[in-house]
């Protein structure tokens, strides 16, 4: 009787599946940078061009030292957010200091 009222045991089959989706880890987000933390700042080593953290006006050589309000010891958390989050990074550049905020996103969405 079961069988019958679960439509030949697909509804059994399917609740596995489902709860294997739910547990999946959520998207992480990806801001297309590439940083060497170094006696308590994060140089930006790498960028790319196409990335969040590019559009938002990092460059390659500029010193983040505070993300999100906090210290740098947020910082890989913050680079970590789900697609969609807006992460503010206190950046150095030279003598001068700037809060740039970028919105991180899915890799392959900056992709042509």
């Amino acid at each position: 009787m079961l069988r019958g009222l679960c439509g030949g045991g697909l509804l059994l089959a399917a609740a596995p599946a489902l709860a294997m989706e739910a547990d999946a880890p959520p998207p992480e987000g990806w801001a297309g940078v590439r940083l060497a933390i170094v006696g308590g700042e994060g140089r930006i080593t790498q960028l790319d061009p196409l990335g969040p953290a590019a559009r938002a006006g990092l460059r390659t050589g500029d010193v983040v030292i505070a993300s999100n309000g906090g210290g740098l010891e947020t910082l890989s958390a913050a680079l970590a957010g789900a697609p969609g989050e807006q992460v503010a990074l206190e950046v150095r550049r030279g003598q001068g200091r700037r809060t740039v905020r970028l919105v991180l996103e899915q890799q392959d969405s900056a992709r042509p």
